[in-house]
């Protein structure tokens, strides 16, 4: 990936939402949300896979993980957010696809990772994340409590491997603990909130609804 000008923190995730409101789960009204989150790091696909798949690497940068990251297995993490996580491997290509059947509270759904080799050495990591999702607990918490905390572990990513360094305009923070309850994390927090409820309301949600949800997803993830 060819840049001609350096980004901030901020800007060195790019994010699509889509919304399916017809959706129907056990007859009650749901909706199908689909996230996409999608960086660039200075590294290889070899290099990055590892990261993504090893229980070890993982605990340096996501957090531990029970289980091992093979096709058909299954295995426990805390996730992102407040709420534990288990899921299964549904696919496995290295170093390219992870696929996985993700299983959290009001986040049950795929969850794939790409990597693509880019021209200059680099990869493209694309996390694409569908979930059925409550349409009352949607319209409440929005999009942003659900997609902060995949910000968050791509922001540890970055700064576990550095993968942002060349690209970015300021030093790449580690959201720890403390770092997100701090001032800075929780202006990190607030704007990955506003830059969400913009993709809500482009994907055809009220705006009063979203600006809503946006103020309870800040306030949610203020224990990430």
């Amino acid at each position: 990936m060819t840049l001609t000008q350096s980004l901030p923190v901020l800007d060195a995730v790019r994010r699509e939402l889509e919304i399916d409101t017809r959706t129907s789960h056990e007859g009650h009204p749901h909706v199908q949300v689909v996230l996409t989150l999608t960086t660039n790091l200075s590294l290889a696909p070899a290099q990055v896979w590892p990261l993504i798949t090893d229980p070890h690497e993982l605990a340096q940068w996501f957090g531990p993980v029970r289980g091992q990251l093979s096709e058909g297995s299954g295995f426990e993490s805390p996730g992102v957010g407040a709420s534990p996580a288990e899921g299964t491997v549904v696919e496995i290509a290295e170093p390219h696809r992870l696929l996985v059947d993700w299983q959290q509270p009001g986040a049950e759904g795929p969850l794939l990772v790409r990597l693509d080799p880019e021209d200059d050495g680099t990869t493209r990591l694309c996390l694409r994340h569908s979930a059925v999702m409550d349409a009352a607990d949607f319209a409440r918490r929005g999009a942003a409590a659900l997609a902060i905390g995949w910000e968050i572990a791509l922001l540890a990513l970055a700064a576990q491997t550095g993968g942002w360094a060349t690209t970015c305009l300021a030093p790449v923070p580690t959201p720890t603990p403390a770092w997100l309850s701090s001032v800075e994390g929780a202006e990190h927090r607030r704007a990955w909130a506003v830059r969400w409820t913009a993709e809500a309301i482009a994907a055809g949600m009220d705006e009063q609804v979203a600006r809503n949800a946006e103020s309870i997803a800040i306030a949610e993830t203020a224990e990430v």
